[in-house]
């Protein structure tokens, strides 16, 4: 029989065993946590290779029965030592309970654990569906603006699970970059539709996205221009390989710059039977850059260009081997180093408000133009009113062949 050490009744009773050469505490059952398996308490036995190490563990279980009741072993040791290590992991920043909570909130969320790469991918596949369906906000260039700034975020972020996932790494990130907006508004729209999926309890990006800085408007010089156009005259005919297209992009040019016409969302969407010369209107469709469709008025020198068109049916820009021959083109006319890609459009608007100074005619004519944006073409286009009298008074020679070109570009 172990020897007691204390009275019988006290608790708990620590006792010698002989033939193991060792102490033993017994607490019972009735302070012990239940077990979470088999719904039952454990009776609480340690072993100590001495006396003094037995009576200090009674000693605690006493003085701890005391400072919290029963309540206070309801923890196993297990448990408190993994408590222990949780406070170590949040070091101050968080309490176990607010941690807990957090926990719990993504736990319940079956997808909380996915990867940003996965859900890019998932969140475009949305995206095509959406444009499948006509739904607002699905072009293909949204699409390719999606795919290009996500592409970025998948690269950088990827292997991350999107509860990790927070606004200090992804502020870090871009502030390295130089690109707040764009990076900011894409991020924010893949993370809003994880909320909306359920994937997540809340947003993790609180800021607002970063106003865009509108630049002052690029305007061609009238040398640029000029070269342009008719090097764009000059060369319909011409193939800049032995197997690729005709360059044919002088309806491009002329509509670009005396329409004013936008070269990706309307140019490159725009066919022949949009175009009425004769009535001097161009048809830009409901469903495209806007929701609000227009005409837009030909002015007397676009006609005669567009009359010199040597192909007049299907589309207006052949979109076989396009990039080629537009960067030909450019590099032609000798205008690549001054480029953008609203260059054309901003010229025209710049002129028309120095032909007229009527700022109602230049955003019916541009379909939608922001105040901002509207400003510097009138502070632009007030300075030039000899400048547009000439670019709307233009007409084309007509060469006799390609090799007078030089001497009309110069």
């Amino acid at each position: 029989m172990p020897k007691l050490f204390k009275k019988e009744k006290e608790w708990p009773r620590v006792r010698f065993f002989k033939a193991r050469n060792n102490y033993v505490v017994d607490a019972g059952t009735k302070i012990s946590p239940i077990d979470p398996i088999t719904g039952e308490r454990k009776r609480i036995r340690e072993y100590y290779s001495t006396k003094q190490e037995a009576e200090l563990f009674a000693e605690q279980c006493r003085i701890k029965l005391k400072n919290e009741g029963l309540g206070g072993f309801t923890l196993s040791k297990n448990q408190q030592v993994d408590a222990e290590k949780a406070l170590q992991i949040l070091n101050g920043k968080a309490s176990l309970v607010k941690a807990t909570e957090y926990f719990m909130r993504f736990n319940n969320l079956s997808e909380s654990d996915k990867a940003v790469s996965d859900l890019v991918t998932e969140f475009l596949d949305h995206k095509k569906k959406q444009k499948m369906l006509g739904e607002k906000g699905a072009s293909d260039r949204t699409i390719n603006d999606y795919k290009h700034r996500l592409g970025l975020l998948s690269e950088q972020f990827g292997n991350l699970s999107i509860n990790e996932f927070n606004e200090g790494i992804f502020l870090d990130w871009i502030l390295s970059r130089g690109d707040a907006r764009g990076l900011t508004r894409t991020t924010k729209a893949l993370f809003s539709y994880a909320v909306n999926e359920n994937y997540l309890p809340e947003h993790p990006m609180k800021r607002r996205t970063p106003v865009a800085k509108i630049e002052k408007p690029s305007v061609l010089e009238d040398n640029h221009w000029r070269s342009l156009i008719l090097t764009a005259l000059e060369t319909q005919n011409h193939r800049n390989s032995n197997r690729g297209e005709p360059i044919d992009l002088l309806a491009c040019v002329t509509l670009g710059l005396w329409c004013g016409l936008r070269p990706e969302a309307e140019l490159k969407r725009l066919d022949w039977s949009d175009i009425n010369i004769d009535e001097g209107f161009v048809n830009i469709h409901d469903d495209w850059k806007v929701k609000i469709g227009r005409h837009v008025a030909i002015p007397e020198c676009a006609k005669s260009l567009l009359h010199k068109c040597i192909r007049k049916k299907g589309p207006i820009i052949n979109p076989r081997n396009f990039r080629k021959r537009w960067d030909w083109l450019r590099q032609t006319a000798d205008v690549m180093n001054s480029w953008d890609s609203d260059i054309m459009r901003h010229t025209f608007a710049s002129m028309l408000y120095g032909l007229n100074g009527d700022k109602q005619k230049v955003i019916n004519e541009l379909g939608h133009c922001n105040d901002s944006m509207l400003r510097h073409y009138i502070n632009h286009g007030a300075k030039m009113k000899k400048r547009a009298k000439e670019f709307f008074s233009f007409t084309a020679p007509l060469p006799n062949s390609e090799s007078e070109l030089t001497e009309l570009t110069a």
